[in-house]
């Protein structure tokens, strides 16, 4: 039933959008993982150049290495949250945080969700990647000591907090375990725990979908990539199952 409101929500806002020549507005609250390469951007340009052809209006707070928790401290977040009043609240948390500290991860996104929940807007939480092998993270427990199990902590973590919380999950994490299996050619990372203009690029198209439950493919925006690997993006965060990151 939740996921069918979200569908008809989505429907809802897009032709409402076409109607009256507003735009959609999104609020990102993440890091340097959000800010790098510029994901805002790219995702309201994928947006303008998807089959629905939307207009969205972006805002973003992305300092780096930024927990929740620091989010919620230093209270710039909130106020722009309260003062917009955007139609979505994209949530991105710093990349061990659901692992080394989980309990201020699932506080601090509960306490965002409410104040989400207070302007009407909807809450998404950017799942996201595990970092390279050789990572020094990979030294401490919480890790899991392997890409590979980082990846099934992160997608669990997230999943499970969407679940609790009712928010809407964008499981990018799981798009980029795809790409690593399907096109291992498609470098995501810069060689560092950051994305490479591939690994934004399908942020931006995983999010899209999970946003507005429409399909990726046929997007002619591709960012500068190559038109065959924007194509393998668009169609691998179409294959993601939204409602549970597997």
């Amino acid at each position: 039933m939740a996921r069918i409101c979200r569908i008809w929500f989505a429907l809802f806002l897009v032709v409402a959008v076409k109607a009256d020549g507003a735009s959609v507005s999104v609020l990102f609250v993440g890091n340097s993982l959000t800010q790098a390469n510029d994901l805002p951007t790219a995702f309201k340009h994928f947006a303008a150049e998807s089959s629905l052809h939307v207009d969205v209006d972006v805002r973003s707070i992305t300092p780096g290495g930024a927990f929740f928790y620091d989010h919620w401290k230093r209270g710039q977040a909130l106020a722009l949250l309260r003062e917009q009043r955007p139609n979505f609240l994209v949530l991105q948390g710093q990349s061990t945080e659901p692992l080394f500290a989980p309990e201020n991860f699932n506080y601090y996104a509960r306490l965002f969700k409410a104040e989400a929940d207070q302007v009407q807007a909807t809450t998404v939480l950017f799942s996201t990647w595990a970092r390279s092998a050789g990572d020094e993270y990979y030294k401490h427990p919480t890790s899991g000591g392997s890409p590979i199990e980082m990846q099934a902590r992160l997608n669990s973590a997230y999943a499970a907090l969407a679940q609790n919380i009712r928010a809407t999950l964008a499981p990018v994490g799981v798009g980029f375990q795809r790409v690593q299996h399907d096109a291992p050619t498609i470098a995501l990372l810069d060689g560092t725990q950051h994305p490479s203009s591939s690994g934004t690029y399908l942020a931006a198209a995983v999010l899209f979908r999970a946003v507005f439950n429409s399909s990726a493919v046929g997007c002619t925006y591709y960012a500068g990539l190559p038109e065959t690997t924007a194509h393998t993006l668009q169609r691998i965060a179409d294959s993601i199952p939204l409602d549970r990151a597997q």
